[in-house]
């Protein structure tokens, strides 16, 4: 079938109408298994730095609302600090309401043994399988001898042209090569995309690193360019869309809705009735 993007939008039209965002006590029962169906397979969720704006109760709520089932979970919603069983708990509230937390982050690590064990010990207190972390070249042999004694990803994000790190994720994947197959590549594809790289292309040449997706779009490629719901923008939606689902892509894409803090929801549902709409025009 040939793309188009009145086709997709009226795909994405009929996604954000089967899926619009509903009074909690609608979702009564979780989603099955199958839910990922309207993905195409993918593991779509939401960041919670999206809902930053609210108290963790209300913001997994919001995600359980958008129909989605995994949530990344920033510590603006549970500090680091947080006790072994206020983690417990905070994982408990999220599957209740049918929800995973896949990742956490992103936890900024510095070179320190002790603060980076902490670090990781939230993760896996917290059940996610993956730790989207900053940190610099300085921090990597370190990061290769600590991950060895976790049974989770370490997951490097880019930040775009203004990171003095790693602007891009190619400079994440060829400087995490020779280190332990735990440690990858947190793809933000908004930095990505302002750093004028091929998104396709990347996602091919990390593929096998490539352990976590901030999804978002912008309205340019400018290093200025300012967030907006995913299909309004300039980012390549459909063909990244395209490559994650003929490749097997089995990690999480994360919506990371930076914009409108206080508002959200809208924006975000919209941002998700698109990619939904979009990923049923996949073959």
């Amino acid at each position: 079938m040939v793309l188009t993007r009145r086709s997709v939008l009226k795909g994405a039209a009929l996604g954000a109408a089967c899926t619009a965002i509903r009074p909690l006590a609608s979702w009564a029962q979780a989603p099955s298994p199958s839910g990922d169906k309207q993905f195409h397979g993918l593991r779509v969720g939401a960041a919670s730095y999206s809902l930053r704006s609210f108290g963790l109760t209300e913001a997994l709520q919001d995600v359980k609302r958008l129909g989605v089932r995994y949530v990344s979970l920033k510590e603006v919603h549970l500090p680091l600090s947080s006790t072994p069983e206020q983690r417990k708990q905070a994982r408990q509230q999220a599957e209740d309401l049918g929800l995973t937390i896949t990742s956490c982050g992103v936890i900024y690590l510095k070179n320190d043994e002790t603060q980076m064990r902490q670090a990781f010990d939230y993760v896996r207190d917290l059940g996610a399988p993956v730790a989207v972390v900053g940190v610099g070249r300085d921090e990597l042999p370190l990061l290769d001898k600590v991950i060895r004694d976790y049974r989770l990803k370490a997951a490097i994000h880019n930040h775009g042209p203004k990171d003095p790190r790693f602007p891009s994720p190619l400079e994440v994947y060829e400087a995490v090569k020779g280190l332990d197959q735990r440690i990858g590549v947190c793809m933000d594809i908004g930095h990505t995309f302002r750093m004028h790289e091929d998104l396709v292309a990347d996602v091919k040449k990390t593929h096998d690193r490539l352990y976590s997706m901030h999804f978002k779009d912008l309205d340019s490629d400018r290093v200025d360019a300012k967030g907006v719901p995913v299909g309004t923008g300039a980012l390549p939606i459909i063909p990244l869309l395209r490559e994650l689902v003929h490749s097997g892509y089995d990690q999480e894409v994360q919506l990371e809705y930076e914009v409108e803090p206080k508002d959200p929801l809208p924006g975000m549902a919209e941002s998700f009735g698109f990619t939904r709409g979009a990923l049923q025009t996949i073959s």
